[in-house]
């Protein structure tokens, strides 16, 4: 997350994870909220470079597409 400049306003961002390797819960829950707090500031964000088995976790445990998402963040 501290790569991340969530202060800078911005319409599009890409989130490259072609380097990384999405394993846990925790991990899924990081990439939810990037997304989620992107979007929040009214950016469009696409996740990109993510293999296969990133995929099948991200699918099954990642809120950030899923309705009302925006809102559980707002809510903490």
């Amino acid at each position: 997350m501290a790569a991340f400049d969530f202060r800078e306003t911005l319409e599009t961002v890409t989130i490259d994870v072609s380097r990384a390797h999405i394993w846990d819960i925790s991990s899924v829950a990081a990439l939810d909220m990037a997304v989620l707090k992107f979007r929040r500031d009214g950016a469009e964000v696409e996740i990109v470079g993510m293999n296969l088995a990133s995929e099948t976790i991200v699918d099954r445990l990642a809120i950030h597409d899923r309705p009302g998402a925006l809102d559980k963040l707002m809510a903490h």
